[in-house]
């Protein structure tokens, strides 16, 4: 069971990172890599920092709270997945302890 659970977020992970790749094309931005740094090649700067935040929202219908902006969180493609990844489990939290009877 916890094997099909790694698997499965490691799925939705990799799913993640495709379609932030998408949404820098949409941006008309080419990142090399997902673990290409967005900051030291250039490619964010503030401005196009801001953008990607509004299109995250919008994209994976999350929102990225006050506390998630540290450059570290976005340096690479793989660490904006892993903090939408775990922002999209923050969100399914409350609903999962009701639908399943867990107790936190």
């Amino acid at each position: 069971m916890l094997d099909d659970v790694g698997f499965m977020a490691n799925a939705e992970y990799e799913a993640i990172k495709a379609k932030l790749s998408t949404l820098f094309s949409e941006m008309h931005v080419e990142v090399p890599s997902a673990e290409t740094d967005l900051f030291d090649s250039g490619i964010l700067d503030s401005q196009r920092l801001v953008e990607l935040l509004f299109q995250i929202e919008q994209k994976f219908q999350t929102q990225v709270d006050i506390e998630d902006f540290e450059i570290e969180n976005f340096r690479c493609i793989e660490k904006i997945a892993a903090l939408i990844l775990g922002r999209m489990n923050e969100s399914r939290l409350p609903q999962l302890s009701k639908v399943g009877g867990l107790s936190g």
